[in-house]
């Protein structure tokens, strides 16, 4: 690299520095900190002690492995859900096409608060989605949405559901246009054509997707926060609670580094099924002897 791109780099480089590179290793250092006794000042030394509190208490466990379940049942649904509603998006053409992507991408530019605050009047006793039920004469009584888990669950997929359909979207919309219709053509059914063909072919899609939406969900920390009613405790909501309720923070920020390595865990196994799945033969080619 010669010295002009070098001065061309140099403010980008300070300036990722300065936001993320720093802040995260004083995040690290502080997870190694404790409190002083009777004081909300840290303590000299190091201690393993934020670490040794978040193995040893079964409370942290417990709020660890929901926010695991969570965040892989909130990516399951949305793969459920954006594999049809991705598939119209892709064979939509023209303006029908990119009015449907920008009601996706409403989401993601309108911020976590404001969805979250709309499902809050949605889910809520008295609000939409329990008035239409009784107007229909399903439930006599306000199903329980807020401050349980399925209410949670709800606002993660309203939430994360852009993540899962773009990267779907994109994947579909480069399938050969004429690879369904051969195989209707041969006499397979619709099930067996999305099994064996269309997933197959879309499975980077799949896996992009799916890492994006169990990432966000699992670092979560509005939805949960506001739909769970601070009865539905994660990872998010405990390092929210400790760092600004409890004051502790040498143990939240140890919240925040084992988040954190979860989300590189995540990213790397993504990683490693991308080059797998790049590795593997094209299924139709494998399966007719042609190659593209």
């Amino acid at each position: 690299m010669n010295r002009r791109a070098t001065l061309l780099l140099a403010p980008a480089l300070i300036l990722s520095g300065g936001v993320f590179l720093l802040p995260f290793l004083w995040l690290v250092v502080t997870s190694f900190k404790v409190r002083g006794e009777g004081s909300l000042l840290m303590a000299d030394g190091f201690s393993l002690a934020n670490y040794a509190r978040l193995v040893s208490d079964s409370y942290f466990a417990e709020v660890f492995f929901r926010t695991l379940w969570l965040s892989a049942l909130a990516t399951i649904l949305c793969l459920i859900i954006a594999l049809p509603v991705a598939r119209q998006i892709a064979v939509s053409a023209g303006r029908a096409k990119g009015l449907l992507l920008a009601l996706i991408l409403v989401p993601l530019v309108s911020g976590a608060l404001l969805p979250s605050l709309g499902m809050l009047h949605l889910l809520g006793p008295l609000g939409v989605v329990n008035s239409v039920l009784k107007e229909m004469g399903l439930i006599r009584s306000s199903i329980k949405f807020l401050g349980t888990v399925p209410g949670v669950v709800i606002g993660l997929v309203q939430a994360f559901l852009p993540l899962m359909l773009l990267p779907l979207v994109n994947a579909l919309s480069h399938l050969p246009k004429d690879v369904e219709a051969a195989a209707a053509t041969l006499g397979a059914p619709m099930p067996v054509v999305w099994r064996r063909v269309i997933l197959p072919l879309i499975a980077p899609g799949v896996v992009a997707g799916s890492v994006l939406v169990f990432c966000a969900s699992l670092t979560s920390f509005v939805t949960p926060q506001i739909l769970g009613q601070g009865k539905i405790a994660t990872f998010g909501t405990m390092a929210y609670q400790q760092a600004s309720l409890v004051l502790d923070w040498p143990f939240a920020s140890a919240i925040a580094v084992v988040m954190l390595a979860l989300l590189a865990i995540g990213l790397g196994i993504g990683s490693a099924l991308s080059k797998l799945l790049a590795r593997k033969p094209d299924p139709v080619s494998a399966e007719t002897g042609v190659t593209a």
